[in-house]
């Protein structure tokens, strides 16, 4: 019995991967407005670990999430009582 080869929906796949990206940049921007991280060693760690891992990578686009994340972080407003 021959098995259907099926299309991947490439528009879909994408928004899901888009989804599952931004659930995760929503979550270590909560952890660190609630002082659960700090954004300063969050962030260096982030970088870091980008930087070990650029070199063994074939297409530095499967970085894209992670330096969207490092941006995200980068540029979230202090928390209120910071100020």
């Amino acid at each position: 019995m021959a098995k259907k080869v099926q299309k991947i929906d490439m528009q879909g796949m994408s928004a899901a991967i888009a989804g599952f990206l931004a659930c995760h940049v929503l979550t270590c921007k909560f952890l660190v407005q609630e002082g659960v991280l700090d954004r300063d060693r969050f962030v260096s760690y982030l970088e870091d670990a980008m930087a070990e891992m650029g070199p063994g990578l074939d297409d530095q686009r499967s970085l894209f999430g992670l330096s969207q994340l490092i941006k995200a972080l980068r540029t979230q407003a202090p928390d209120q009582a910071m100020q």
